[in-house]
């Protein structure tokens, strides 16, 4: 999603940080949303939407029983450093 954002927008070159506008705070905000699901239902809705992902990116036939898994030490936060 942050590379999308840049490349739609009109800056020259790459910077964490264009006008007013954080990418690493963008990041760390969808990563959030993706691994800390406030509620069973927010967890849910996080679960659908990567399988609904997976099957865009992979076609149905390939991920038609495939069920994300939450794996909190390897997670991109626990990687990344922020706790």
């Amino acid at each position: 999603a942050p590379q999308l954002r840049f490349a739609l927008s009109s800056t020259g070159s790459w910077r964490v940080i264009d006008d007013e506008f954080n990418h690493q705070e963008f990041y760390d905000n969808i990563v959030d949303f993706l691994e800390l699901s406030a509620t069973s239902d927010a967890a849910k809705e996080v679960e659908d939407l990567l399988l609904w992902w997976n099957r865009k990116v992979f076609g149905r036939k390939h991920v038609s029983t495939y069920r994300p898994q939450r794996v909190k030490q390897l997670s991109v936060a626990r990687c990344s450093g922020r706790h």
